[in-house]
């Protein structure tokens, strides 16, 4: 797995051994950045269910300013930390060892806001709904920000949630990526 573009392009990523962890798929992650260029450059980014960094840590390589991991795993939290050092990207990234409701949670008494807010929880716990739910409980989306769920394709996302609205959805055989914003 490598970033595959920005200043840290083709710059390999460390992974887990085993199928703990899914990195998004280098196919699915170009498809991604291509379509929230737009929201990536100087934004706050938030990953949920980080794995390995994989997605943060391209965003910050595309010119995030910011970016906040959120992983439960300590032993995917030491791989993230790792790929955090090795491209240099310590000062614009931070990984916080969490359960994602309980950073939803604090990083809201924070008054933490983000423009890019993205998500790959585990597919059978079928949870991405409730966790939109309670970022938007919680205000951590700004108003012109955007919310990623990558999701299997069992899980159906309905066209709207609270104030959100469904602007993309795009299937990558059993993969699906699907989009909301204001």
């Amino acid at each position: 797995m490598r970033i595959v573009a920005g200043i840290a392009k083709n710059r390999k990523l460390k992974t887990r051994k085993g199928h703990d962890t899914r990195p998004t798929l280098e196919k699915i992650k170009e498809s991604l950045f291509s379509i929230i260029f737009p929201y990536v450059e100087n934004s706050n980014f938030l990953d949920l269910y980080s794995g390995t960094g994989n997605i943060a840590l391209e965003a910050i390589s595309r010119g995030a300013k910011r970016a906040i991991m959120i992983e439960k795993d300590p032993e995917a939290l030491k791989i993230i930390i790792e790929n955090v050092n090795n491209l240099g990207f310590e000062n614009k990234c931070r990984a916080y060892k969490n359960d994602v409701f309980r950073a939803i949670d604090i990083l809201g008494k924070k008054n933490e806001k983000f423009d890019i807010i993205f998500m790959d929880p585990p597919y059978h716990d079928e949870i991405c709904e409730k966790v939109i739910k309670r970022v938007l409980k919680n205000e951590l989306l700004k108003e012109d920000g955007i919310i990623i769920a990558e999701h299997f394709i069992a899980e159906k996302m309905p066209d709207s949630i609270g104030e959100l609205n469904k602007i993309d959805e795009r299937n990558y055989s059993k993969k699906v990526l699907t989009f909301y914003s204001r």
